[in-house]
């Protein structure tokens, strides 16, 4: 029993499932309506199915309070706690509202309880809205909120359950803010306070849950909160104690949570079911079923859950889907033709998109050089299994399927300022942006989370601004630029990497080298060298090679990525490079000399004999050094009658 606002807008014919007329439906008051609306939500669930006393005892008997701190956070303090004050009052709001709609609730007997929570409403309003930063005396104000709420449904309605979602976020913002230490100990004591409030002190209390990614030890900030259970999310093996909650069996066993297992994500089953659904209104989606079953797969398959392999996300599934319905009604006006053009914008990062890496993204700044190597070898496992192989790939470092044994995360992994393998990737699986390959090893799960990782492997190798700078460019940029013999993007990209990469004083021209090389890496992580007319579910995995059988030596880069007719390893790169002395770093004129040096040392040496298959290509030279970086290209392309190469103004003309 909750709130029934979030009911009405499920349309009222969705109640004829049940067996009731529709003159029966129009008859029932809201109440009632969503009652039955609610009761197709287990409809074929294996917890009616299997445990039906359970569900006919408890279905609809108890009053929810539902509180969401997915969205407290703030800087300053004070806007954190206007964060935590606003997640209670939506709650009491929804109360306040919908409690009338409640049968059995006497209205006259709840004025003194009804004005209690509509003053304290009042309060943190005026506070609120009067004092700019919500100052540290409404430190207090969450826990206050909270008990005007509790007693007013518990006094009201009875003994509630109170479901706490995502209840690790506030303490984690805590943890990240540079806050003074002052106020860092004010809002761990505000919390401190709120919890004790919700599951020590509280008569009202049926049953609590709270989830969230990490275990925070609430016992240790004191709330006395220590009657919580934990159920972690973690396979079959690492169950110790209580049990997890995906410690299924497969067949299903019909003891406690073992039945449930598979109820968790999507499986494929289910996701074929949601586009005949919406091949109803939709018929091309048949016609297309499994080239969109492909990209679904790609985008957001791949999680392990106890015995189960292949879950998918369900949210990133649902705003797929219903992306990909919105793209085919706009086509209906003429803006797109058919169901291929309507999947590359739908295909895109979706579930993540609601969430952060700034921990992540802490751990790894502060062990940047263990990180890095880690995040290696979890590109490098992803692109060789899923990705098939690595002739196209970035060359990273050799590595095996990585191992995990920790088996459930916890706030001192954060709180310890060593650094621990194995407690970066729990840190990652509990977040969702690893999963399960085996009992004992982690792995990316799909695509969609993929692009993460290259992201935060960029950031964390380049900088901020390396990722900022890339991102606002269109996708291809770059490959765009190479086609028509720019180099304003390829230089603003190694001019950013300066900022972060050593630039020693006695840097060779290799080591310039090897950080255009990086660059190059990162920027085709971040989709700057795929093909602008690509589907957006295959990015460029562009790899730079040192070529050893090119004419009469070897140059220092090369690399093979798509042509302007969208075909893969026929568009040829090839970079040279020539270091500029530090007492030279402010001439211009040597600098440009360098560049011609090195675009004539590629023609020279022979260089393009290596471009087999190749039909368009673009001679790099570069002169780097001291902060300095000074480009020249010279475009060509492949003779097919004469096997010649023949200098080109641009190739995106020449191939139209």
């Amino acid at each position: 029993m909750a709130p029934e606002e979030s009911h009405l807008d499920v349309p009222d014919s969705a109640i004829e499932e049940l067996g009731q007329s529709a003159e029966q439906i129009r008859q029932m008051d809201v109440a009632t309506k969503c009652q039955l609306k609610r009761t197709l939500l287990f409809e074929d669930s294996l917890l009616k199915e299997k445990h039906r006393v359970f569900f006919d005892e408890h279905f609809m008997k108890h009053p929810v309070i539902h509180i969401s701190f997915s969205l407290c956070k703030g800087t300053p303090v004070g806007r954190f706690y206007v964060r935590l004050c606003d997640a209670i009052a939506t709650a009491a709001n929804n109360w306040l509202k919908q409690y009338p709609l409640i049968e059995g609730v006497e209205v006259e007997n709840t004025n003194i309880y009804l004005q209690t929570l509509q003053k304290t409403l009042a309060v943190y309003k005026d506070a609120r809205y009067a004092t700019k930063n919500f100052a540290s005396e409404y430190a207090d104000m969450p826990m206050q909120l909270f008990i005007g709420l509790s007693e007013f449904v518990g006094e009201c309605i009875g003994k509630y359950i109170l479901l706490i979602d995502e209840y690790d976020v506030p303490f984690i913002h805590a943890h990240l803010k540079s806050w003074s230490d002052e106020e860092k100990e004010e809002a761990q004591n505000s919390l401190k306070g709120l919890i004790q409030a919700m599951f020590k002190d509280n008569r009202y209390l049926r049953k609590g849950l709270l989830v969230g990614v990490f275990e925070v030890p609430l016992t240790e900030l004191g709330s006395g909160a220590n009657n919580i259970v934990d159920f972690p999310m973690v396979p079959f093996k690492h169950v110790t104690g209580n049990g997890s909650i995906v410690s299924a069996t497969y067949k299903h066993s019909g003891r406690g949570l073992d039945a449930l297992t598979d109820s968790f994500w999507f499986n494929t089953k289910e996701v074929e079911g949601l586009l005949e659904t919406s091949a109803t209104r939709f018929p091309q989606i048949a016609e297309h079923r499994d080239e969109v079953m492909a990209v679904i797969k790609d985008w957001y398959n791949g999680y392990y859950f106890g015995r189960f392999r292949g879950k998918y996300n369900p949210w990133s599934v649902c705003a797929f889907i219903e992306c990909l319905c919105s793209q085919l009604v706009s086509s209906e006006y003429g803006e797109l033709r058919n169901v291929p053009d309507a999947i590359k914008p739908a295909a895109r990062a979706h579930w993540v998109a609601t969430g952060t890496t700034d921990l992540i993204e802490q751990q790894f700044t502060n062990h940047r050089h263990q990180a890095i190597r880690l995040m290696e070898s979890l590109i490098r496992e992803y692109r060789e299994t899923r990705l098939g192989g690595l002739d196209h790939d970035l060359a990273l470092s050799n590595s095996q399927a990585v191992s995990l044994q920790l088996p459930k995360p916890n706030m001192n992994i954060v709180n310890s300022g060593k650094y621990s393998t194995e407690g970066m990737l729990t840190l990652c699986l509990f977040a969702g942006y690893l999963t399960h390959k085996h009992p004992d090893s982690v792995c990316i799960p799909n695509h969609e989370v993929y692009n993460v990782w290259c992201t935060l492997f960029t950031r964390t190798l380049l900088g901020t601004g390396f990722v900022e700078r890339a991102e606002v460019n269109a996708r291809g940029s770059l490959l765009v630029e190479l086609w028509e013999g720019k180099t304003a993007i390829l230089s603003s990209f190694i001019k950013e990497a300066f900022g972060t990469l050593t630039n020693h004083a006695k840097y060779k021209e290799k080591h310039y080298a090897n950080i255009v090389a990086t660059v190059l890496t990162a920027a085709s992580c971040l989709g700057a060298l795929s093909h602008p007319d690509q589907a957006s579910s295959h990015t460029s995995h562009a790899v730079t090679t040192r070529e050893n059988h090119t004419g009469d030596g070897h140059c220092d880069h090369l690399m093979r990525l798509y042509s302007t007719d969208n075909k893969p390893n026929q568009f040829g790169v090839l970079i040279e490079f020539k270091l500029i002395p530090r007492e030279k770093r402010d001439n211009i004129r040597h600098h440009e000399a360098l560049a011609k040096k090195a675009l004539g040392q590629i023609i020279e040496n022979r260089y393009p004999a290596c471009l087999s298959r190749c039909t368009e290509r673009v001679d790099i030279g570069i002169a780097i050094g001291s902060n300095v970086v000074h480009i020249l290209t010279q475009l060509h392309k492949l003779d097919v009658a004469t096997k010649k190469w023949k200098p080109v103004e641009l190739l995106i003309n020449s191939a139209n």
